[in-house]
C-alpha cells in the first residue's frame, strides 16, 4: 500500500475523520427532439430582412435627391465635380446618387468665372431648392436650401 505524506498512514486505512461525499443524482430528461443545423443560407439573412423593413418604414429612398430650381436662370448640377445634368427655370429633377460629398451647381449661361454655390450632402438630405433671396434693397444673391 502507498503510505501518504502527510500522516504516514496508508490510503487504504481509515484515519479517524469522515469525509463527505457529494453526489449529484441524474435527473431525468424528457427525450428531447435532436437539434438540426441548416447550413444553406437563403435570402440574405436576418440583417438583411431587417435593413428592407426599416427602409419600408421610413418610407423613403436613401439614393434619391429632388432638387428644384427655383429662379430664372438654367443651372449646371454637379456630385463630387461629376456634372449630373442642367435644370432649367423653375423646373424639378430627381437625381439617383450616394448621398455622401457635395453637391454644386452654377449657371449654365454664365462663363468659367463664376461662383458655384455648394452644399455638404448627408442622408438625411432628400430635397434641395436652389432659390434668390434679397439680403438688402439693393444686394440678391442665390442659395441653396436642403430639406
Amino acid at each position: 500500500m502507498k503510505k501518504s505524506a502527510l500522516n504516514g498512514s496508508s490510503f487504504g486505512e481509515s484515519i479517524g475523520e469522515h469525509m463527505a461525499f457529494k453526489y449529484i443524482p441524474e435527473v431525468e430528461q424528457p427525450e428531447a427532439p435532436p437539434l438540426k443545423t441548416n447550413p444553406q443560407r437563403s435570402g440574405g439573412g436576418w440583417f438583411r430582412r431587417l435593413q428592407r423593413r426599416v427602409k419600408l418604414a421610413l418610407a423613403g429612398n436613401d439614393d434619391e435627391l429632388r432638387v428644384e430650381n427655383k429662379t430664372a436662370i438654367s443651372w449646371l448640377v454637379y456630385h463630387n465635380y461629376h456634372q449630373l445634368g442642367i435644370i432649367d427655370a423653375q423646373e424639378q429633377r430627381v437625381f439617383k446618387l450616394n448621398k455622401h460629398g457635395s453637391l454644386s451647381v452654377r449657371p449654365y449661361s454664365g462663363g468659367d468665372d463664376v461662383e458655384y454655390l455648394i452644399l455638404d450632402l448627408t442622408m438625411r438630405i432628400h430635397r434641395v431648392d436652389i432659390y434668390r433671396r434679397r439680403m438688402s434693397k439693393a444686394i440678391e444673391i442665390y442659395d441653396l436650401r436642403a430639406s
